[in-house]
């Protein structure tokens, strides 16, 4: 039998419970600060608490933190940002970083595309699954994030590394999560669903006294699939701790554990260029091919003090562990015999585990220089990342019918249960990051706003072959990437931007290293950007858009010299525009739309590759970049009837997608319609959501073998219980 593997939360956070319960015991221990009896002159007024019957705007944002350091109002940024509000999360019941994502205009994102085992994230045409940020420090670990802890997700599009180092060429997502609060909140949820959903969360905060406060999410879910042989079991707790030392000091702890059981799934086989026309929960693994198992921590830890009331302090650390082991069967050539005709599977058993300590001081001042107003931030960066991963592949699975698979217990000898006897892949690589930044915003009048800064990196990185000394690998980059823009504001409610960025990509941004990429520097990157963003309806509606060229100028690409080398002489580039509204239409009706149009190109390539369909070689140049729809979008809305009832709906719609690099697979374009009512009282809400309510056959995502179906026609009830 395969051997999984325990799940030992507690020896992982050993290192951190000392610091844990110091401060949770100083914060049972501390008396709150005596009150100060009124003077004779003064009169005390009985306290009024005053509570909105419901927010407005619920689906707008009007400031965010990922665009500069510090929260600042997003009409003064210059560069495109998406806001995704825990409102909105709820309304859709989008559980998953990755579904909460989908409201984000040029962002799509798969399960575990291209041998990743977490989300797979293109933005702009571009990877971003290195740029996965919470609360601004970088949390990049491969697994399904869930939306249990999080108070909302942003994501700054375009080549940002003056902000976020390698990578962050399509943008970067940033998760913010709940914080601490000074009121007493309690709330629980439980939700049912079709195929067997269950899940249930809960919500927890109070001040302990007048300077503690304390919050713990938590949660637990058992899901069944509507493919055959799937399900999903997923448990996380989250639980944070402010401690305000005094008006200018607090430090705040956040702890994050998640842990996830279920099946990798690649779905259907692709079958002359696109998913074979078979039932959508038809399986082509084995009976007993039940483990995925996943164990996520990280420690957060953030210390704030303002010196005065122009210049603050910022200093974050960030610890995480990742754990992943998988086992799953890639689906491989189709043999073309008509109904006969058969697909080759072969078995993989996957260990990736990943530790990471980051570590980020930033300085922010605010003071007038020659009399105008300024907004200066700079600091520094460290990183020290371990990457293991192991693989074993089997080819003892036999090939089973395309159009009626027989579910197959067992195979026999050749099967890859455990990680003795040979291996085909294990490495470690580990890196180290060096960074120091500066950014300057300067008010040149009331109506324009320059926005100035650069980094500078130092990424090194050491890849050992436990296999072999030939794959033992080492090389250092150093790399220097500006930011610039300009900010117009010609009335309050308006405001038009431009903006350049760049970004860079080391050959190891993913861990690996290769004869044919320890030897060449980074991929460089830029983004040109002009765009609009209007408070509309008294601030109610927000209406953004932006036009953009986003281009890699020196892809790695085949030396023709050399077929065995990579040089730097490919080119990548997206040209697109993209709309966004968000916020209230007219009283109680709320509305989150976007769009995107994204042309994407391969426009200077060496490389080939062999069509999946044809079987041919051909160039990459002139193809479109796998995972890329030209066209999509999302429309959600919800109305209140009444101040109890509300009833809401959108849709969900991507153009037709490549999903190889020569472009002779796709997945077909869709349209899904979800629907939502609700009910509400003061101390509960009842919510139904149905999704796909036509029924439409989809497919989420894909890669050159297989597609990976989208959800049918199903629902979920939910009860949400507060106080």
């Amino acid at each position: 039998m395969i051997e999984k593997i325990k799940h030992r939360p507690l020896r992982r956070f050993g290192t951190l419970l000392p610091l844990g319960a110091m401060l949770t015991g100083a914060a049972l221990a501390a008396e709150p600060l005596p009150e100060q009896p009124p003077k004779e002159d003064e009169v005390t007024l009985p306290q009024v608490k005053v509570k909105a019957a419901r927010e407005a705007a619920r689906y707008k944002a009007d400031t965010a933190t990922t665009g500069s350091k510090f929260e600042a109002p997003i009409k003064d940024i210059p560069q495109s940002i998406g806001v995704v509000k825990k409102e909105l999360i709820e309304s859709q019941k989008a559980f998953s970083l990755r579904d909460a994502l989908k409201n984000v205009s040029g962002l799509t994102i798969a399960a575990g595309e291209g041998g990743r085992t977490g989300d797979s994230i293109t933005l702009r045409g571009f990877s971003a699954n290195s740029d996965t940020y919470l609360d601004g420090a970088k949390e990049n670990g491969q697994y399904a994030r869930d939306t249990f802890f999080l108070e909302r997700a942003e994501v700054l599009k375009g080549a940002s590394s003056v902000l976020f180092g390698r990578g962050a060429t399509g943008g970067a997502i940033n998760q913010i999560a709940k914080k601490p609060l000074r009121e007493t909140l309690a709330s629980g949820q439980f939700t049912y669903g079709s195929f067997d959903f269950k899940r249930a969360t809960v919500d927890l905060g109070t001040a302990i006294n007048d300077q503690m406060a304390v919050r713990l999410n938590a949660l637990y879910q058992d899901a069944g699939s509507f493919r055959q042989e799937n399900y999903t079991n997923r448990r996380g707790v989250a639980p944070s701790f402010k401690w305000d030392f005094s008006p200018d000091t607090n430090v705040t702890l956040h702890l994050l554990h998640q842990e996830e059981e279920g099946v990798f799934d690649y779905g259907l086989p692709m079958y002359h260029g696109k998913p074979a026309n078979v039932a959508i929960d038809t399986f082509y693994g084995w009976e007993d091919d039940r483990l995925m198992n996943t164990d996520v921590n990280v420690a957060t830890a953030i210390f704030s003090h303002r010196f005065t009331d122009e210049i603050s302090f910022k200093h974050t650390v960030r610890y995480g562990d990742y754990e992943r082991h998988y086992r799953t069967l890639l689906l491989g050539a189709v043999t073309d015999r008509g109904l006969a005709s058969t697909v080759a599977r072969t078995q993989a058993l996957r260990l990736n585990t990943q530790q990471s300590l980051f570590n980020q001081t930033d300085f922010i001042v605010k003071q007038p220089v020659f009399g105008l107003n300024n907004t200066l931030v700079f600091g520094m960066e460290f990183g020290d990342e371990d990457y293991s991963f192991l693989s074993k592949d089997s080819t003892g699975a036999r090939a089973v019918s395309v159009f009626d698979p027989v579910l197959t217990p067992t195979v026999g000898a050749g099967r890859a249960n455990n990680f003795t006897g040979t291996l085909a892949t294990n490495r470690l690589t580990t890196s180290q990051t060096y960074a120091g930044y500066l950014m300057d915003q300067i008010e040149l009048t009331p109506e324009w706003k320059l926005l100035g800064g650069a980094r500078y990196d130092v990424f090194e990185a050491k890849q050992e072959d436990r296999l072999s000394n030939a794959g033992n690998f080492a090389r250092t980059d150093r790399q220097w990437n500006p930011r610039a823009g300009l900010v117009w504001q010609p009335v309050k409610w308006q405001s038009y931007y431009f903006s350049y960025g760049t970004s860079f990509n080391p050959s190891a941004e993913a861990y690996s290293l290769s004869t044919t990429t320890s030897n060449i520097g980074p991929e460089q990157n830029q983004n040109l950007e002009v765009g609009a963003k209007l408070d509309l309806f008294d601030g109610r509606l927000s209406a953004t858009g932006a036009l953009f060229r986003l281009e890699k100028t020196n892809a790695r690409t085949t030396d023709p010299n050399d077929p065995t080398r990579n040089i730097l002489a490919g080119e990548q580039r997206t040209d697109g525009f993209e709309l966004g509204l968000a916020g209230e239409i007219l009283p109680d009706w709320d509305l989150s739309a976007t769009y995107a149009y994204l042309d994407a190109e391969v426009t200077e390539s060496n490389t080939t590759a062999t069509g999946g369909v044809s079987g041919r070689v051909k160039s990459l140049q002139g193809k479109v970049p796998v995972n890329v729809p030209e066209h999509s979008g999302v429309v959600w809305t919800s109305y209140h009837i009444t101040k109890e009832w509300e009833v809401g709906g959108g849709v969900f719609y991507a153009s037709k997608r490549y999903t190889d690099n020569v472009n002779e697979v796709t997945l077909p374009g869709y349209a899904r319609l979800d629907a939502v009512i609700a009910y509400h009282q003061p101390h509960y809400d009842v919510q139904v959501n149905v999704f796909n309510l036509t029924d439409k056959e989809y497919y989420e995502s894909g890669q050159t073998r297989s597609a990976l179906p989208g959800v049918p026609i199903s629902a979920q009830a939910s009860i949400n219980i507060k106080y």
